[in-house]
């Protein structure tokens, strides 16, 4: 059975315009050749990431990031088995929305930045399969 995590974690410096393209461009080619899906989230040098796999694996490369000198403050607001991945068809799916845009498709109290909205997520984690759902309607659009 699958396992997904959904974590957030802040760049220790602020990062170039073509940075996060490269990041994704290593995660999708990591997380293809291992068998790992999800959704990464990126606005105002927070990271914002949902891999699904299984939980060893998954747990392992949260642990990797957790470790990485460009990451600080990694937070995990959920982590559980699932019946079936909600991001299967994406290796890494890319969102790079504002802080309102994420606000409103999950249901959340307007926030006008990064830090409000993760501490909303982390004040209601029973709010994030929902915002998992909104995350995976919006890319199918």
């Amino acid at each position: 059975m699958p396992c997904q995590i959904m974590y957030s974690s802040h760049a220790t410096s602020p990062r170039s315009a073509s940075e996060p393209a490269r990041i994704l461009v290593d995660a999708r080619m990591g997380n293809k050749a291992r068998g790992v899906t999800g959704v990464l989230v990126y606005l105002d040098d927070v990271f914002l990431q949902i891999l699904e796999d299984d939980e060893n694996m998954v747990r392992s490369l949260v642990a990797n990031i957790e470790a990485d000198a460009t990451h600080q403050a990694v937070t995990v607001f959920c982590a559980a088995e699932v019946g079936e991945r909600a991001f299967r068809s994406w290796s890494t799916a890319y969102l790079h929305p504002s802080p309102e845009e994420i606000s409103t498709r999950a249901g959340l109290p307007g926030t006008a930045t990064v830090e409000d909205l993760l501490a909303e997520i982390e004040r209601d984690p029973d709010r994030v399969p929902r915002i998992l759902v909104t995350v995976r309607e919006n890319l199918a659009h």
